[in-house]
């Protein structure tokens, strides 16, 4: 398998295969709906998160590429969002419902907002359980399969989460 060291990701119109695509817990029974529109300097991931299970949940999700973050200290982001608490996450395990290291977002709603999410701050995401407060070994690093931004809401919600870009440092 080819592994990748990304420098940049953009999501603006110029991007002309956008490969992130969105996810619900329709796959496990759920009601939750997802969208993705193209801007012309970012995308925007919206919908509304459905409490038909213990949880609702949406997510956006690049396709799957072997890439190796271990060289980078921090990921870059500028988002904007509703206000509301979203998960980020590495998928080093290529089942999507495994362990995945995972990162709280929680900024000021409707604001375009640069964010550093530090490599070493992130901590294990257990898809049936939730947030593990244990750190993750930082070699896993080296071959992530995937990026998420994950909504998951335990009332019934809207939700909007916009992205211009990705930069590794």
């Amino acid at each position: 398998m080819h592994i990748v060291k990304p420098k940049e990701i953009y999501f603006g119109e110029s991007v002309k295969s956008l490969s992130w695509i969105p996810f619900t817990d329709q796959v496990v029974g759920g009601n939750s709906s997802a969208e993705v529109v193209q801007h012309e300097d970012f995308i925007e991931f919206k919908g509304r998160v459905r409490k038909d299970l213990k949880t609702g949940w949406a997510g956006l999700r690049s396709k799957k590429q072997a890439q190796d973050l271990s060289d980078y200290k921090f990921i870059e982001l500028k988002i904007m969002t509703d206000g509301f608490p979203y998960q980020f996450q590495l998928e080093h395990d290529l089942a999507w419902q495994r362990d995945k290291l995972s990162l709280t977002i929680d900024i000021v709603a409707n604001q375009w907002k640069i964010m550093h999410l530090e490599m070493a701050d992130f901590k294990i995401f257990n898809t049936p359980n939730g947030i593990i407060e244990r750190k993750p070994k930082l070699e896993l690093l080296s071959c992530i399969y995937r990026f998420n931004i994950l909504a998951s809401r335990e009332v019934t919600k809207e939700f909007n989460f916009k992205i211009e870009y990705l930069k590794f440092h």
